[in-house]
């Protein structure tokens, strides 16, 4: 039997956040059929910014509880943290999060994992397929939450990387009740012909944002390029039937409506067991529990140090909801498909291609490194506040 320690975050902004990632969790090994073959050990980590707390609970779970692997719900910043503990007790390590922030390091340590939606990768083809508009200016209309993580960055920079030229930045306050878009208004109506938005919202932010934007849309022209966030399907009933919105779309790791066998799987598996849609959270934690399964196959072949486990799994393709998922083999990380979703009408999201440069744009991404002082001091794990 292995045993398997869950570190879970809580979020103010999103309160299902893990209950809807254990429960995907647990329907993945029900799926696979080794539920009855792993103990799981769960304990809460907040909002994931208590370094010497996740430090002292992943130490407990291998010291106490004898966890053969952690996954560990947060930042990549921690993973630096952790990773000596990891590699001298000869554990496994699974840092998993949403891939707004990218490593510090890309050097893969002997026994960590790093499984993410690469939102930050998906947020890049976004801003490059801005630059492809007969205007190149863009305006850059932000949350200051999303704004402090590096999705940011990845968007614009390959947007004006692409020949975009950013105009005009527009931050809204961390304060609903403070939200406003009038500097934004002001300098439509002194700039008339700049319809580019480069967009990056979440949760009530993202609610208020497209309420607010769907008369200005229609009175300007407005094209949206939007954060995965902002394709999520549960903002649709914050927004009410009246909602209509066009020309907006981004690139996403994953959509229900995919088609194939996998996404299907996770679909019924989960609906039919808590009677509630699939979301980002249960993909996330319906992809841990594929990674554990590939885990315990390896286990099963005899191999059981978690240095050669680990080396087993390196260059590994699995199948997931999203399609396909790939181990890179030089960095540990996780990485897949990119999707182009469009999002029309009353919240209708349609799938319409596919990044087909993804491994070249992969390794671009990995070529990134931004230091410690252009970084911003968010330590929040992403949707975690």
């Amino acid at each position: 039997m292995l045993n398997a320690g869950i570190l879970l975050p809580r979020s103010t902004l999103f309160p299902s956040i893990n209950l809807d990632f254990i429960n995907g969790f647990k329907s993945c090994l029900k799926d696979c059929g080794i539920f009855n073959n792993i103990k799981l050990i769960t304990d809460n980590i907040g909002f994931g910014i208590d370094e010497p707390d996740i430090y002292t609970k992943a130490e407990k779970m291998i010291l106490q509880e004898d966890a053969d692997i952690v996954f560990l719900f947060a930042d990549a910043k921690i993973a630096e943290m952790l990773q000596p503990l990891f590699t001298a007790s000869n554990k496994l390590l699974v840092i998993v999060n949403f891939g707004a922030n990218m490593p510090e390091t890309w050097q893969g340590a002997p026994t960590t994992l790093t499984h993410s939606l690469n939102f930050c990768l998906h947020t890049a083809n976004t801003g490059r397929l801005a630059a492809c508009e007969e205007n190149k200016n863009t305006i850059n209309l932000l949350s200051y939450y999303d704004g402090g993580y590096q999705i940011c960055y990845f968007m614009l920079h390959t947007n004006q990387e692409s020949g975009g030229q950013s105009v005009f930045n527009h931050i809204t306050h961390l304060k609903l009740s403070e939200f406003t878009l009038e500097p934004f208004v002001d300098f439509l109506n002194n700039n008339p012909g700049t319809d580019t938005l480069l967009c990056l919202f979440s949760g009530e932010q993202a609610t208020r944002f497209y309420t607010e934007i769907v008369p200005l849309q229609k009175k300007y022209g407005l094209k949206l390029f939007v954060s995965p966030m902002m394709l999520d399907e549960s903002l649709k009933p914050g927004l009410g039937n009246a909602f209509d919105i066009q020309n907006t779309k981004g690139y996403i790791p994953w959509h229900p409506s995919l088609a194939n066998p996998s996404n299907d799987a996770f679909k019924k598996t989960y609906e039919d067991a808590f009677n509630k849609p699939v979301n980002y959270f249960s993909l996330l934690g319906w992809e841990s529990g594929i990674i554990l399964n590939n885990i315990f196959e390896i286990h099963q072949q005899g191999i059981t140090n978690s240095v050669k486990v680990m080396d087993a799994m390196k260059g590994t393709t699995l199948q997931t909801p999203r399609g396909w998922m790939k181990i890179d083999e030089e960095t540990h990380h996780t990485y897949g498909s990119s999707y182009l979703a469009h999002l029309a009408g009353n919240f209708d999201i349609s799938i319409t291609g596919e990044d087909k440069n993804i491994e070249d744009n992969w390794v671009a991404y990995k070529q990134h490194f931004i230091s410690s002082g252009e970084r911003s001091g968010w330590r929040n794990t992403y949707l975690c506040i």
